[in-house]
């Protein structure tokens, strides 16, 4: 991926070893669930009942989380957990509302289009308008949730629990996990080349 740096456009980067080790490490952690993912899906076993609710792990939601939570280069760890699981938490539960607002709307007689672009103009003018004033709830994250839960439109509303659920696992397993590491890994490094800098003087 290319980059712009102090206004000088720079094709290749040369990272430090720090960085890549702490890389390697969060590949590591997410190809790991990876691999949990996968086996427990085999295994039918993240799908379940919760009392009259039904559960389950929706794959895009899992692990959209940590691709949109390395994306946000501009925001801490600490605030792309939050933005990540707030914002697309809004933009789902946005996407519930524009498919029910659509069946709403057309059990009163509007077309599909207009029963469609009403609620849709509001739901965009708000991740739009209020992410200025309310950049945790209302940010690019959520929009990106709003689209992908359109993809399935027809059983959004019975899938909105499961993939809240999906959201709130891939932050909690995925990108807490990924801000611990890099976190702690990086405080090591960090404490290492003191202690090496004051070994020297």
């Amino acid at each position: 991926m290319s980059h712009e740096t102090n206004g000088k456009f720079k094709l290749l980067h040369k990272p430090t070893k720090t960085k890549m080790q702490v890389l390697s490490l969060v590949f590591v952690w997410i190809a790991i669930w990876n691999v949990v993912y996968q086996y427990l899906h085999g295994a039918g076993l993240l799908h379940f009942e919760l009392g009259n609710l039904h559960l389950g792990v929706e794959n895009w939601a899992f692990f959209a989380a940590v691709t949109l939570f390395f994306m946000q280069e501009e925001l801490s760890y600490k605030d792309r957990f939050w933005h990540t699981l707030c914002g697309g938490t809004v933009g789902l539960l946005l996407a519930g509302g524009v498919v029910a607002t659509v069946h709403l709307l057309m059990g009163k007689g509007l077309d599909h289009a207009t029963a469609a672009s009403i609620p849709l103009v509001v739901v965009v003018g708000a991740l739009i308008l209020l992410h200025p004033y309310i950049p945790l709830f209302f940010n690019n994250v959520g929009f990106i949730y709003l689209i992908v839960a359109f993809v399935k439109s027809d059983v959004m509303l019975e899938n909105l629990p499961t993939y809240i659920f999906s959201l709130l696992l891939g932050s909690l397993i995925l990108n807490l996990g990924c801000s611990v590491i890099i976190t702690n890994f990086t405080k090591h490094a960090q404490k290492k080349a003191a202690a090496k800098a004051a070994a020297t003087k």
